[in-house]
């Protein structure tokens, strides 16, 4: 059996909905088109049409998932407009001609022949086929756009805003982790703000997609510190948090001489976690946002301010504790800080340390 990491899995998923999105417009306006035309569904076209989707979904994926490595485009925006243009069409033609030969493939002739060379004529000259391309490179568009807006707002903002409702208050169990850049002032006053604002973006680039690989959601970044959520009921037989603090520690460790020869600095963090009831609601009408409240997330930047004070770099509180399961992933071992009060909250409350073996240190 395949075991697939959690970054190569991410990258699947993703090439996987652009295959699926190019299956249910490909299909989809081929049998409105035919049924518009003949009055009935031509499944001889459907299945051409399916073939088509796959070509187009994979190549696509590919292009934005492993050339573009799911990235922002940082091109000027009417070069990168250009590029994706002549790569669309590009693509689309050439998954045309290949349906279009691969139908007609005859054994022993080969990938083309007569018929292939004069079905190709046709279809060149063809206005419905010339619509059809103009209508893909559309589509094609219209995807990357709907990719876009799930990745930047999330998957609830997504359906909530392609269904057109608004999210009702609604009280939910979720673990909230604030992880927090350490040395940023000085980071910020050496490197200039534009240096820093492109040291902070790459910094987040890394600290998202570890969180993408353990199906948590990044809530909020506000400077130099971000909240992460999870659900409790998806960690209960996976600690998903020390997953993803130990993979952001990992994937730090390894790019940090690229940090170093690009900015002169490699960034280090800080992380506090903390679980609990908060009422999750949709804010604000335009530029409308999810939004937390209650005091889950005040304790949890309380819980992360401990860290210098204690000379830790991750501490939880005994409520997230006594929800994960044990023993801790990567053999992170725990250790009782004791009883703190934090400011706000009336009663002390019992934290842990989350210490790595010494051999993930070396």
């Amino acid at each position: 059996m395949i075991t697939l990491t959690r970054q190569t899995e991410r990258k699947f998923n993703a090439v996987c909905f652009y295959v699926l999105c190019w299956i249910l417009a490909s299909v989809g306006i081929s049998m409105l088109v035919t049924y518009a035309e003949r009055g009935y569904f031509d499944l001889g076209i459907v299945l051409q049409m399916l073939q088509f989707a796959l070509f187009m979904g994979f190549s696509h994926g590919v292009y934005d998932i492993l050339i573009l490595k799911d990235e922002m485009d940082c091109r000027p925006v009417w070069h990168s407009l250009l590029i994706r243009s002549l790569y669309f069409l590009s693509a689309i033609i050439t998954s045309k001609i290949l349906c279009i030969l691969l139908l007609r493939i005859k054994s022993g002739e080969g990938l083309m022949n007569e018929d292939g060379f004069y079905a190709l004529m046709d279809a060149i000259h063809s206005p419905s086929e010339q619509a059809q391309v103009i209508t893909f490179f559309l589509v094609a568009y219209l995807i990357t756009f709907v990719r876009s807006v799930h990745k930047k707002f999330g998957t609830r903002v997504f359906w909530n805003t392609l269904l057109g409702k608004s999210q009702e208050p609604l009280e939910e169990n979720l673990i909230f982790m604030f992880i927090d850049l350490r040395h940023s002032t000085a980071l910020a006053e050496e490197l200039g703000h534009v240096k820093y604002s492109n040291f902070m973006k790459d910094y987040y680039k890394f600290l998202s997609n570890c969180c993408e690989e353990n199906r948590g959601q990044i809530y909020q970044i506000a400077g130099d510190g971000a909240f992460l959520t999870w659900p409790i009921s998806a960690c209960r037989n996976r600690a998903r948090p020390i997953d993803c603090f130990f993979d952001f520690c990992e994937c730090l460790e390894r790019i940090s001489p690229k940090f170093i020869k690009k900015y002169g600095a490699a960034p280090k963090f800080k992380a506090g976690a903390h679980c609990g009831t908060v009422v999750t609601t949709e804010v604000g009408n335009f530029g409308s946002e999810m939004a937390y409240h209650g005091d889950v997330l005040n304790t949890t930047s309380r819980i992360q301010s401990l860290c210098a004070r204690l000379g830790q770099e991750f501490l939880i509180s005994e409520d997230l504790y006594n929800v994960l399961p044990k023993p801790f992933p990567h053999g992170y071992m725990s250790k009782k800080e004791g009883f703190f009060e934090l400011r706000g909250k009336k009663h002390e409350i019992l934290i842990f340390s989350l210490q790595r073996p010494l051999t993930s240190l070396n």
